[in-house]
């Protein structure tokens, strides 16, 4: 059964999908904003596993790493690495738009994509991508490095994204800790959302303040 909670489909994080009240809405498209590290890898595992388990394997990863390091850390989370189909861009510097009806689709990284193909190219893609999610209530993450685009791109990928969420550090007393920032989530009220994390030999852990019912 696909893995829903009042319509939410799950991010395949447990903390993440309580302070969302459920998880993401059907049909929305997600941006990953954040340096390329360990946490931002692990995320779109996460992320995919999450549609392994809410649509039944029907899941597509486009990634700059290799095809194995994805598949191994699709594992690594819980999930069936076999029921997603993943691509490489190190082996094609292309990318192709999901066929209708597809539950979940990563891209990682876009910032790689934009600097082959060029911007205009790429956000005309993503306008096709968005308008496939809408009609059938597919769910697409993005992932992205601030430092290889103009501030006005991001400005722009920011207002024509659903979900924002940026990965980032907090600085408190002499220590730095990892954070997760969700600030904008469209269907869901009150957004903003701040969550601590660490990373497990079973991907991220977040905690949450709140509980799914």
């Amino acid at each position: 059964m696909p893995s829903r909670v009042a319509d939410r489909l799950t991010t395949g994080i447990a903390g993440l999908d309580a302070q969302l009240g459920g998880g993401v809405p059907p049909g929305t498209v997600h941006l990953l904003l954040g340096e390329p590290m360990n946490a931002q890898e692990l995320f779109t595992y996460h992320f995919a596993a999450g549609g392994i388990k809410a649509s039944g394997g029907c899941v597509f990863v486009v990634t700059s790493n290799s095809v194995e390091q994805v598949q191994a850390g699709i594992k690594m989370v819980g999930s069936d690495p076999a029921k997603a189909t993943v691509t490489s861009l190190a082996n094609s510097k292309t990318w192709a738009i999901p066929e209708p009806g597809k539950g979940r689709y990563v891209l990682d990284s876009l910032s790689e994509v934009v600097l082959h193909q060029g911007w205009d190219k790429m956000f005309s893609k993503l306008a096709d991508m968005r308008k496939m999610a809408r009609e059938d209530g597919a769910v697409i993450l993005l992932t992205a490095t601030p430092d290889l685009h103009t501030p006005k791109e991001i400005a722009l990928l920011k207002m024509w994204a659903d979900g924002v969420m940026e990965l980032g550090f907090d600085r408190q007393g002499f220590g730095l800790y990892p954070f997760l920032k969700v600030t904008k989530m469209r269907g869901v009220p009150d957004s903003a959302r701040f969550l601590l994390f660490k990373e497990t030999d079973r991907g991220l852990f977040m905690e949450s303040t709140r509980r799914v019912f």
